[in-house]
């Protein structure tokens, strides 16, 4: 009789309290596993996004290299007919700088210059990168627009001349276009990045 009791109880299986017991330790352990895996995806969306950021980053300041490495003395005639000089820049115009420069590329090889006309200017906190087909403007001519990079605090420029002044004009307002320009200095403020600085050696 007491071996027959042993055998009924065996094959009752698990008792209510140990299912209980066993759910809640499967629950806690699959919340865990949630939030771990839960915390994996935003690290890698987070991680995925800055990695974005880098790369519109990188490319923006690779932009503004090759255009202001390539600076070179050539003025222009602007949409009035106005002579303009090979760079302008901080003289309330409506762009941050603007300048020519060489280099052009031409995959197509076209029946064109390798110059280029080239401005920058800061709109609703966004930094765009302007230019125009053609050195001298004929009236009905409309710059092309390339936004290069977003979430711009500020940006400045400053320029050294021959006698080593600073400007934050050019041609500063007080010379009549006697100095020559030898340097650029850039300084581009980032809500998320904080500030870049450039200094740039204009070859002349």
């Amino acid at each position: 009789m007491h071996k027959d009791c042993q055998h009924h109880r065996a094959d009752k299986g698990f008792t209510l309290i140990e299912l209980m017991v066993a759910i809640a330790v499967f629950s806690v352990m699959a919340v865990m596993a949630y939030g771990g895996l839960s915390q994996i995806i935003e690290n890698n969306r987070h991680s995925r996004i800055e990695l974005e950021r880098l790369q519109v980053v990188q490319r923006a300041m690779l932009t503004i290299n090759r255009d202001i490495n390539q600076i070179i003395a050539r003025n222009i005639r602007d949409e009035y007919g106005n002579p303009q000089p090979y760079i302008n820049a901080g003289n309330n115009l409506d762009y941050l700088i603007e300048f020519t420069r060489s280099g052009r590329r031409n995959p197509a090889e076209l029946k064109r210059s390798n110059l280029l006309r080239v401005a920058y200017q800061l709109k609703d906190n966004k930094l765009i990168r302007l230019f125009w087909p053609q050195l001298d403007r004929a009236p009905t001519m409309q710059a092309y627009e390339n936004e290069l990079i977003d979430r711009v605090k500020s940006i400045d420029f400053r320029y050294l001349d021959d006698k080593k002044e600073w400007h934050t004009d050019l041609p500063p307002l007080a010379d009549s276009g006697k100095s020559q320009l030898k340097a650029i200095e850039l300084t581009l403020e980032l809500e998320d990045w904080g500030t870049i600085k450039r200094l740039y050696q204009v070859r002349g």
